[in-house]
């Protein structure tokens, strides 16, 4: 598994973090890229710097008639960071293909904080064996 590192300078920030992946040669078969964060989402978009914004903009806005959360009750003020990270979910898997990821052509990685700032965000890359067929034992 290969770890990484990234900061975010705002609360709600969409990252295009997509050479985390290209930046070497991958084994034939898949990626897995995860996020251990519960107020982190990642999701395959095109990477746009409108969509991005507007990306963030619903993100800020999506669970704001369900307020206030009772999550709140111990100080915790991140209850809608921690269910559009569920909404979205915290990892991907991307298919290897000669070594490269096999993206469509407006598909970029995108990282996205829901409660920053934060110094240090972890992303882990792992790459994944290609599932091999199984032989048929014959018989009906």
């Amino acid at each position: 598994m290969i770890h990484r590192v990234i900061a975010t300078q705002r609360r709600i920030q969409a990252l295009d973090i997509t050479e985390l992946i290209l930046e070497r040669s991958w084994p034939e078969g898949f990626l897995w890229v995860g996020v251990p964060h519960t107020t982190v989402a990642l999701v395959l978009s095109e990477s746009d710097p409108d969509l991005l914004f507007d990306l963030e903009r619903v993100a800020e806005s999506f669970f704001s008639s369900y307020e206030p959360f009772r999550h709140r009750r111990n100080d915790n003020p991140n209850a809608a960071a921690h269910l559009f990270s569920s909404l979205l979910g915290t990892h991907v898997v991307v298919p290897i293909v000669h070594g490269r990821p096999a993206l469509g052509s407006y598909q970029r990685l995108v990282f996205l904080e829901l409660d920053g700032p934060k110094g240090e965000r972890s992303v882990e890359l792992r790459p994944l064996p290609a599932a091999q067929p199984v032989e048929s034992q014959g018989g009906e």
